[in-house]
């Protein structure tokens, strides 16, 4: 009991001296600029790409209509490409989005085939702030998930 009582009161008196703080709240990882390798149809690539990442024998680009992405209606748009070089076209691809400050539930929206590995899905960004775009490629069974932080506008 006494032990008890006097952890509380030594957790009291170190916060209230700010050597205990709640857990900070990091800024979302700005979206790093990416341009797909030289020699690449322009048309495949549609416009500046928000970030780039591998995960695992792919690499997938995420770009957004509007761009940057803001407060409404987006259009986001993943291209993804193998290992190889080559397009991914055979693969079910989804975003899910959710801001990463407050959660407003799972938000999925399945994303259309264009061709050429590229794939299409229209999200509503609910307001202003830092967001996380989660992108699953199914393909083969297998699912690879590819995440990317960035801040949505007004």
């Amino acid at each position: 009991m006494i032990k008890k009582l006097f952890l509380g009161f030594a957790t009291v008196l170190l916060a209230s001296c700010g050597m205990i703080s709640a857990p900070s709240v990091e800024e979302p990882t700005p979206i790093p600029t990416f341009t797909p390798a030289a020699g690449q149809d322009a048309a495949v690539n549609p416009s500046p790409a928000l970030g780039g990442k591998q995960s695992g024998d792919l690499f997938v680009w995420i770009f957004s209509d509007p761009n940057p992405p803001s407060r409404g209606d987006t259009t986001l748009e993943a291209l993804i490409f193998d290992a190889d070089g080559q397009p991914v076209s055979d693969a079910a691809i989804s975003f899910d989005i959710d801001m990463t400050n407050m959660s407003h539930g799972k938000n999925v929206t399945a994303a259309e085939s264009l061709g050429e590995g590229r794939y299409s899905g229209d999200v509503f960004f609910l307001m202003p702030g830092p967001w996380r775009v989660i992108v699953d490629v199914e393909r083969a069974g297998e699912t690879t998930t590819v995440r990317f932080d960035f801040m949505v506008n007004w």
